[in-house]
């Protein structure tokens, strides 16, 4: 697999809009434990017998459980100007991908609907039955994957059809999504066509380069594979022709690189991916830049819709671009992740979101932490 990494890879990582965003007061607790053990330890802390107990101020407790009314205070939901303080949902995204590094083993049923009555749905229970290139195989096994996830095992029979069938899934952050849609991407190179072939859009660059190290990591014993980020800083010579099979980047790039500059051929993909789907098709600017590269493509290319929730809208909206699809879905009450504990603190005024930060250090033992502060002088007060 080779992969050209855009300029600026590593500081835009550590360094991206993710951390400016807080709601009210969000900390992110974890220690080096996969996410079983991080379930485990949580109850054995009794967390939520703690964060019952915390004191803001004295004789003014305000915790998850205070069932009483104080007009006084301000909605944990809005910010200083009093208007809703709304967590991009993009951002949100990659955080959880960020911290949920081990797979989440769900058993939560799925809801399949399949259109195409000609292609029976079926699962499978190892990667062997998939009947993959022994290189993409052995790249599955060393990034730790042994058995398919629910996900993966549902899916991935049909991503990998012939001939392609367009799919709509859902699933929680931390499943195997991207691992799936990933391997599928891999699946359809036709090393012997030096062109692209698969487009993956993410609404970020950060998004974006999570999905190019999965697709790296899977394909590093497929060096024939060639793969380039389409994001900002990265840079083409405008006089050839983009050579790489997959581009994985953002909407507004890649229609530069295919419309406005023609440097790849829209007409010759085969597969299309929407990463963080309900993202991409419910923010304008995103959308339209979405559908402006959809009907660039020809009726055979498979469309793949991959996100973790999706509105009635946002899904009304795909089943009408995609063409027959085959729609996984959790249902509506299994979305969230039973090993992933939230707590929420009422707070007076930033003074007492200080008091409540030392509280929780003072009464959880925390490994590592991650605090997320609404400006830079916010940050400057808690160091």
């Amino acid at each position: 697999m080779q992969l050209l990494l855009p300029l600026g890879f590593f500081p835009e990582s550590l360094n991206g809009p993710t951390s400016s965003r807080l709601i009210s007061l969000v900390v992110f607790c974890f220690k080096r434990l996969n996410m079983g053990d991080w379930a485990k330890k949580a109850e054995d802390q009794e967390v939520s017998k703690l964060v019952d107990q915390l004191n803001i101020e004295s004789g003014s407790p305000y915790s998850q459980n205070n069932k009483s009314s104080d007009s006084n205070l301000p909605d944990p939901n809005s910010g200083e100007d009093g208007e809703p303080d709304v967590a991009d949902p993009a951002e949100t995204s990659l955080l959880i991908k960020i911290l949920g590094k081990g797979l989440v083993n769900t058993k939560l049923s799925l809801d399949i609907q399949q259109k195409n009555p000609n292609s029976p749905l079926h699962s499978i229970k190892t990667f062997e039955a998939l009947h993959l290139k022994a290189s993409l195989l052995k790249g599955i096994y060393a990034m730790g994957f042994n058995t398919p996830s629910k996900i993966q095992e549902t899916a991935l029979p049909t991503l990998l059809a012939d001939p392609p069938q367009n799919m709509i899934a859902q699933s929680q952050s931390g499943t195997g999504k991207t691992a799936a849609f990933v391997l599928a991407m891999l699946s359809r190179v036709n090393i012997g066509l030096n062109h692209p072939q698969v487009l993956c859009l993410s609404p970020t660059y950060e998004l974006a380069i999570q999905t190019g190290e999965v697709a790296a990591r899977m394909g590093q014993f497929c060096p024939d594979i060639k793969l380039r980020f389409a994001v900002r800083g990265e840079e083409v010579d405008r006089s050839k022709k983009i050579e790489e099979h997959i581009l994985i980047g953002t909407p507004g790039k890649l229609l530069d690189w295919g419309l406005k500059f023609r440097l790849f051929d829209m007409k010759k993909i085969t597969v299309f991916v929407l990463d963080e789907a309900d993202v991409m098709i419910a923010t304008q600017g995103h959308h339209d830049q979405c559908i402006r590269i959809h009907k660039m493509l020809r009726p055979e290319c498979q469309m793949l819709f991959f996100s973790a929730t999706y509105d009635k809208e946002v899904m009304d909206f795909a089943r009408l671009i995609v063409a027959d699809p085959t729609i996984i879905r959790l249902m509506r009450e299994e979305e969230s992740l039973d090993n992933i504990k939230q707590y929420y603190v009422k707070c007076k005024n930033e003074d007492n979101k200080y008091n409540a930060i030392q509280n929780i250090y003072g009464c959880i033992s925390i490994g590592q932490a991650i605090i997320f502060c609404h400006e830079s002088l916010e940050l400057l007060s808690i160091l």
